[in-house]
C-alpha cells in the first residue's frame, strides 16, 4: 500500500484461542508473561486495523472510514507550555524594546508602526523559533530591492484600479508559489507583509523615496530587536544550545515522575501535587518532539564529532523512553501490582523496587544537571544488576507466593509491572550509548 499498490484482501478478524492444557504446564512467573503477551496482542489488532483503514483512505483505495472515537474522561486543568511562554516573553521584550526606543530616539524610521509592525512580526516569530534571525535577511534584502522596483518603475504607469488589482494579485501569487510549503510559511507572510507595507497604497497615491527608505529601515530595525532578545539566555535561538536545555528538561521530568513512584498509591493527591504531574507529564511527552524540530537546525559542519544521524539517534531513544516511562507509571499505579508488592514485602521485593527506583532517580539528577554526562559500561552494569535482581525477586514471589491469596490476575500485572522496569533500564542504557558518540565539548562552545 505504501508502495501505491492496492490490497488484494481485507484484514479479517482471528480470534486467539488458549489451549488450557499447555496453560496449565507453565509456572506462575511463566503464566504471567503469557497473559501480558496474550493482552499485548489483543490491543494490537485495532491498532493495524485502524493504520491500514488511514492508509486505504489516504492511497484512495477504499472509502473513508470513520474512526472510533476514544472516550476519555479527563478532569480540566490549565497546564502551561513552558516553550510557548518563552515565546510570550520574548514578544513582551521585543515589543518594549521598540517602545524605548521610540520614546528616546523620535523621531526614528516607521515613527509608531515601528511598535505595531515589531509586535505582528515577534509573533510570527515565536511560532518557529527554531529559524535564525539571520535567516530571514537575505529575503528581507531582496523583497525591499524587488518591492522597490515595483514601486518606483511599474505603479507610477498604473492609472486605474484594474491595473493595481493584477499587480497586487500577481505579486501575491508569486509570493505565494515560491514559498508554498508549510515550513516556508514565515517567509511567505514576510514577503506579502513587506510589498503591501512598502507600496503604502491610497486614494490619493504618492511616490516619494524618503517614505520608502523609511519603512526599509524600520524592518531592518525590527529583525535587529529580534536578534537582541536572542541573546536571553532562556530565548537563546542557538540550536545547540536549546537542544541541551530541553535535554535538561526532560531529564528533570523524569527526575520528578520517578519520585512520585516512592509515595503511598492509596494516598490521595492534593490539587497541587495533582497539577505537578499533570505538568510534568505533558512536558515529559511533548520535549522529544521539540528536540526532533530543534534537531533539524544544528549545523554539522560546525560541530565536528555530530552527524544528523546521531542526533536523530538521540531523539529517538528519548521518545522510547517517554514510552517506557509512561508504561511505567500506568504500570506502577495498579491495584493489583500495589497490593501484591506490599504483601511480598517478606520475600525483599520491595527493597529491589526501592533500589532500583533509587539508582533511576539519581541518574536522571545526574542527566538534569548534565545531559552530555554518563558511563556506559558504568550504567549499564549497576541498572542491569538491579533489574535482574528485581526479576528474580518477582519470580520466586510467584512461583512460591505466601498466602496463596494471588490468582492469575495479580501475576500479570506485577509481570507487567516487571516488564516496564526492564524497558525502562534498556531504554535508559540506549540514550547514554546514543551520547558517548557524540563530542558534546564542541556543543557548549560559545559562538557569535
Amino acid at each position: 500500500m505504501l508502495a501505491d499498490d492496492a490490497p488484494t484482501q481485507t484484514p479479517q478478524t482471528i480470534e486467539l484461542v488458549v489451549n488450557p492444557d499447555a496453560l496449565k504446564k507453565l509456572s506462575a512467573f511463566q503464566k504471567a508473561a503469557f497473559t501480558v503477551f496474550f493482552n499485548r496482542l489483543q490491543s494490537l489488532e485495532p491498532r493495524t486495523r485502524a493504520m491500514f483503514n488511514t492508509l486505504s483512505d489516504i492511497k484512495e483505495f477504499t472509502p473513508a472510514i470513520a474512526p472510533v472515537a476514544e472516550h476519555r474522561t479527563a478532569p480540566f486543568m490549565i497546564v502551561p507550555d513552558l516553550d510557548r511562554l518563552l515565546g510570550s516573553l520574548r514578544v513582551i521584550l521585543t515589543l518594549w524594546l521598540c517602545y524605548l526606543v521610540l520614546i528616546y530616539f523620535n523621531p526614528i524610521p516607521g515613527g509608531a508602526n515601528l511598535v505595531a509592525m515589531a509586535s505582528a512580526s515577534a509573533m510570527a516569530v515565536a511560532l518557529a523559533p527554531q529559524l535564525p534571525i539571520k535567516m530571514f535577511m537575505p529575503a528581507l534584502t531582496g523583497f525591499i530591492i524587488f518591492t522597490g522596483l515595483i514601486y518606483f518603475v511599474l505603479m507610477p504607469q498604473l492609472e486605474t484600479f484594474l491595473g493595481l488589482g493584477l499587480l497586487v494579485f500577481s505579486v501575491s501569487f508569486m509570493v505565494c508559489y515560491k514559498y508554498f510549503a508549510p515550513q516556508q510559511m514565515l517567509f511567505k507572510g514576510l514577503g506579502i507583509v513587506l510589498f503591501l507595507t512598502l507600496i503604502n497604497i491610497s486614494n490619493e497615491q504618492t511616490y516619494g523615496f524618503s517614505n520608502f527608505a523609511d519603512t526599509s529601515v524600520m524592518f531592518y530595525l525590527i529583525a535587529l530587536a529580534l536578534q537582541i532578545t536572542t541573546y536571553i539566555p532562556s530565548l537563546s535561538s542557538q540550536p545547540e544550545r536549546a537542544f541541551l536545555r530541553l535535554l535538561g528538561r526532560f531529564f528533570r521530568c523524569s527526575e520528578y515522575l520517578i519520585s512520585i513512584m516512592q509515595r503511598d498509591p492509596q494516598q490521595k493527591m492534593t490539587l497541587l501535587e495533582s497539577w505537578k504531574n499533570a505538568f510534568y507529564t505533558r512536558e515529559l511527552t511533548m520535549v522529544p518532539n521539540k528536540l526532533a524540530a530543534w534537531g533539524h537546525f544544528i549545523n554539522s559542519k560546525t560541530l565536528s564529532g555530530t552527524s544528523p544521524e546521531q542526533i536523530q539517534a538521540l531523539v529517538i531513544n528519548l521518545q522510547a523512553l517517554t514510552f517506557r516511562l509512561h508504561e511505567l507509571l500506568g504500570a506502577r499505579g495498579g491495584v493489583q501490582a500495589e497490593r501484591l508488592v506490599q504483601e511480598l514485602q517478606a520475600q525483599e521485593l520491595q527493597h529491589s523496587i526501592r533500589a532500583w527506583q533509587t539508582r533511576m532517580q539519581e541518574t536522571f539528577q545526574l542527566l538534569s544537571d548534565d545531559p552530555t554526562a554518563g558511563n556506559t559500561e558504568k550504567f549499564r552494569a549497576a541498572l542491569w544488576e538491579i533489574a535482574e535482581s528485581l526479576e528474580v525477586r518477582i519470580k520466586e514471589a510467584l512461583n512460591y507466593p505466601s498466602k496463596g491469596q494471588l490468582g492469575p490476575e495479580d501475576g500479570a500485572n506485577v509481570y507487567r509491572l516487571l516488564g516496564a522496569y526492564r524497558s525502562v533500564s534498556e531504554a535508559m542504557g540506549d540514550y547514554v550509548t546514543s551520547t558517548d558518540a557524540m563530542h558534546w565539548s564542541r556543543w557548549k562552545e560559545e559562538k557569535f
